[in-house]
């Protein structure tokens, strides 16, 4: 009768396990990562050597961009001796993209590759292959012309091409550095930012149009010949506020802001106000009423506005969510100013 009960009481463990496993998958595949971690966390107090769960919670963790915390789950996943092969090279996949977002490229290189050889893990395969692409870091990438700074790898595709390297080098350092002065946003690895000279091959290669970068891995892929660029400045406020929303004049006046704070950018951006009936909320919601990237000299001039009148602090909160309605949370004088800035902007 008691083996009877034992062997009960397990086979009801191990529906409840099911049960369990097929919940966390759900709230994975739906992008609910807070959820998913809460129960985990729970359910590891019970069972700290079960792989599956130390390894989904790691995943979890990995795509809701807490890549510290996820590691020692992912790392415990994979030493564990009760591992499947699927849950293995999944586990070190995700272990990669942590790994190379705090600059140790070779052991996440080195994880990717073991996974490609991984015969039981379709998923950790297929990831695997996507983020060697991401990374850039396949043999075509060797024939470019590699400098480094201290916290930008320039990699040009031909420099020669480029009127003056040096100072087309010089001037992304120092936007670097008013980034991390402004937002406080040193990334955790150097910057790898491609200078592309061929666009279709560019397409090509990434099958997206240049240019655009991505946050989590600090890669940055552009134009050399393109005048308005300020992916670094987008990918860095990216990385360090994570904006739940972003607006046009917002997020471009912010990579002007940056690029040309040298300068009077309240006069730059009345220069290119002609129209009497200008509406600064009204560009705001929709630019395509206005001259073609009217957006980028105002909003930088606003950006300027903004930190005079409410400082670095307030301006890093309001960049979390640039919105009309964040604005007037933040700033308890929010209408008022934008009026005054308005006037500004029109007064000739």
């Amino acid at each position: 009768m008691i083996k009877i009960f034992i062997t009960f009481l397990f086979i009801l463990f191990q529906f409840s396990s099911i049960g369990q496993s097929k919940e966390l998958k759900k709230l994975f595949s739906k992008g609910k990562y807070d959820q998913l971690i809460e129960k985990a966390q729970l359910m590891l107090k019970e069972n700290a050597s079960d792989s599956h769960l130390n390894s989904i919670l790691g995943r979890a963790y990995t795509n809701s961009k807490q890549f510290e915390k996820a590691i020692p789950y992912l790392e415990k996943a994979i030493e564990l001796e009760n591992v499947s092969d699927d849950v293995r090279g999944l586990s070190k996949a995700y272990l990669a993209k942590c790994y190379f977002t705090r600059g140790e490229k070779q052991k996440a290189v080195a994880y990717l590759k073991e996974c490609q050889n991984v015969r039981g893990s379709r998923d950790g395969n297929r990831y695997a292959n996507k983020y060697l692409r991401l990374f850039q870091e396949d043999i075509y990438y060797k024939a470019w012309e590699l400098i480094e700074s201290d916290n930008i790898r320039f990699h040009f595709q031909d420099k020669k091409k480029l009127k003056n390297a040096g100072e087309y080098m010089q001037k992304a350092i120092v936007n670097y550095n008013r980034i991390v002065t402004l937002l406080n946003a040193k990334p955790t690895k150097k910057i790898d930012l491609f200078i592309w000279t061929d666009r279709n091959e560019a397409f090509r290669k990434l099958d997206r149009q240049l240019g655009f970068s991505n946050a989590d891995l600090a890669i940055v892929n552009v134009y050399y010949a393109e005048e308005n660029e300020y992916e670094l400045c987008h990918m860095m406020s990216n990385r360090s506020l994570q904006p739940k929303f972003t607006s046009m004049i917002i997020k471009e006046g912010l990579g002007v802001y940056i690029d040309q704070n040298d300068k009077n950018l309240l006069q730059f951006a009345r220069d290119r106000v002609t129209n009497d009936q200008f509406s600064f909320f009204e560009l705001w919601e929709e630019p395509l009423k206005y001259e073609r990237n009217l957006s980028y000299p105002v909003g930088a001039a606003f950006i300027e506005f903004l930190l005079n009148k409410g400082g670095k602090k307030k301006l890093k909160e309001f960049l979390k969510t640039q919105t009309i309605e964040n604005g007037e949370k933040v700033y308890p004088d929010f209408l008022e100013w934008v009026n005054v800035f308005e006037a500004m902007l029109v007064q000739k």
